[in-house]
């Protein structure tokens, strides 16, 4: 669907807000006021019609829930489409043809402001090359143009999924600190004694380096009592940030502080905070500024269980640790350079593939990955050579014998989807699907079954058995049952060297859709669609499916076996 909107003001929507932090928490009114109502702002003498394609209106409770569906945790790839046709005629500032989804409202926004293009797998965005330049231009002149182009920078070079306040310098910070004091000062009579210590905490808190970073709560229901340490801290840096803004449009001064809202989700309901320092990045390295942010990044992809109530909980302590343990970590690069051209379009086969197409799938892809030390896929290389005697004439030097080496290919790893969409049926075609993939590769298999649990890892010793063998080996495994998660594989096989190393491959209808959050997907997972399912219901849940994973994975069409021409 596709909105039509006319007599409205062209609006720039502002994402600094403060909500009160006593009373119950809303974010649903900052939600309301920082999007919906500017999308209701007419020219003068003018009423706003917001129609779609169909002829019929929508009111602000409509543009309201169309809001909600982009700021959920699964991509929700027709109102992504949906509220881009409505962004792109009611902001001044708005690329209609962005890659970035639309919970990144505000960084498309920032870019298209400054004319930058959106980030995609043929514009790549760099620490040397833009982020850097970016906070040199804030500190040769900090408006809110260079703010904007500061924030686009950073958010279209590493997507953080966070709530970032920046300072011009630790100068800055310092004078933002002394005015924090006596904010806390003033507010110590009504705030718990937990908070306040916090506060107290933050209050000391420094900003010498690139960021700091901060754990506010560990899911959307914590912290939301009155007077909670993670709405009263956020509700300040809000009006700090405001006076800034305040001060540079009515006094013409500089800004020194401001908002980075990566995503909106973030913006209105934060989990964690990073505090920017913007003098830090112009004077950094690239290796240096990188090294920060994957830092930042491998934080917020961790899953958090424990917020301490008497201490400041650091995003960044546990990665921090494991990088200066591991030292690689500021070498690591932070973009992924994705393939492009026709690897990013996805076109389906008019027919479900055979065995043998798949089979064709996973050996090309074999083919192109390297060879290992040791594994389950074994084969042997037959060559001529004058070092071996020929064993049918033995005694002539002018013949070669042949010379046997054993080499080894990557493991194949398979995850069978037994989610309740899954019939029975489906699962038995899918496994002697699999027993035919076995029997010609000759190989072991790694083995779960998911839904949205896993099941226990299990290696399937299938060679040289027979069909009928092999059949009473997968009988006997357990299967899990429940809904579809494809994330738990990416989490299970991200976080092994071994696993990440593999040819994995799931096997499912793909009825699923990833999240917003930007879990990187494995280099060497692969799809493949359940044996003996209606081929037009697989291709419309797999458009789906890529639809809502490629601002993890743009070449997602390389990663389906068999069912793209």
């Amino acid at each position: 669907m596709q909105f039509t909107i006319t007599d409205q003001k062209p609006a720039v929507l502002n994402p600094l807000h403060t909500l009160p932090i006593a009373g119950t928490y809303d974010p649903m009114a900052a939600i309301s006021a920082t999007l919906v109502e500017p999308m209701f702002q007419p020219l003068p003498g003018r009423t706003v019609s917001i129609t779609d394609d169909a002829g019929a209106a929508h009111d602000h409770d409509s543009i309201m829930d169309w809001f909600q569906r982009i700021l959920t945790a699964n991509v929700n790839p027709d109102a992504e489409t949906t509220m881009r046709s409505l962004l792109s005629q009611a902001l001044v500032n708005y690329e209609p043809q962005t890659t970035l989804l639309g919970n990144e409202m505000f960084a498309t926004q920032a870019g298209a402001q400054r004319k930058l293009p959106p980030p995609s797998p043929r514009v790549l965005y760099a620490a040397g090359s833009d982020v850097i330049p970016a906070a040199k231009g804030l500190l040769g002149s900090a408006d809110t143009t260079t703010e904007a182009e500061f924030f686009a920078a950073v958010a279209y070079t590493y997507s953080p999924e966070t709530l970032g306040f920046w300072f011009l310098s630790e100068s800055a910070y310092e004078d933002f600190r002394t005015w924090f004091a006596g904010q806390v000062t003033t507010l110590a009579p009504v705030l718990p004694a937990n908070t306040l210590s916090l506060l107290q905490k933050f209050q000391a808190m420094t900003l010498a380096g690139l960021t700091e970073s901060l754990i506010l709560r560990k899911d959307d229901n914590d912290e939301l009592q009155p007077y909670s340490f993670a709405r009263t801290v956020v509700h300040l840096l809000m009006q700090y940030a405001q006076m800034q803004r305040t001060g540079h449009t009515t006094n013409a001064t500089s800004l020194e502080a401001g908002v980075m809202p990566f995503v909106a989700t973030e913006l209105f309901l934060p989990r964690t905070v990073v505090l920017i320092n913007a003098e830090a990045h112009a004077r950094g390295t690239s290796r240096k500024v990188d090294a920060e942010w994957r830092i930042i990044n491998l934080a917020l992809n961790t899953p958090v269980k424990v917020i301490s109530r008497t201490s400041l909980s650091k995003l960044t302590a546990l990665p921090r640790a494991m990088a200066k343990a591991a030292s690689q970590a500021a070498n690591a690069k932070t973009n992924k350079l994705a393939q492009v051209g026709r690897a990013a379009r996805v076109k389906f086969r008019k027919q479900k593939p055979s065995s043998v197409d798949i089979l064709t799938g996973l050996t090309r892809v074999l083919k192109r990955m390297k060879e290992v030390n040791r594994s389950q896929n074994v084969f042997r290389k037959v060559k001529s050579s004058f070092i071996r005697a020929n064993r049918r004439d033995p005694d002539d030097f002018n013949k070669p014998g042949k010379s046997v080496s054993t080499h080894y290919l990557p493991d194949l790893h398979v995850y069978v989807d037994t989610s309740g969409s899954i019939s029975e049926y489906n699962y038995q075609q899918a496994i002697l699907m699999l027993i035919r993939l076995a029997k010609k590769l000759n190989v072991n298999l790694y083995f779960n079954s998911f839904s949205h649990v896993m099941s226990q890892e299990i290696l399937l010793r299938t060679q040289n058995k027979s069909v009928a063998q092999i059949y009473q080996e997968f009988q006997r495994i357990p299967k899990v049952q429940g809904g579809t998660d494809y994330e738990q594989i990416w989490k299970y096989i991200n976080n092994s060297p071994k696993r990440a190393a593999r040819l994995s491959l799931v096997v499912s209808d793909f009825e699923w859709r990833a999240r917003s959050q930007r879990i990187p997907h494995p280099k060497n997972l692969y799809y493949a669609p359940c044996g003996n399912m209606d081929w037009d219901d697989l291709v419309h849940h797999a458009e789906g499916f890529t639809k809502s994973v490629q601002h993890l994975e743009p070449a997602i069409a390389q990663h389906l076996i068999g069912m793209v021409k």
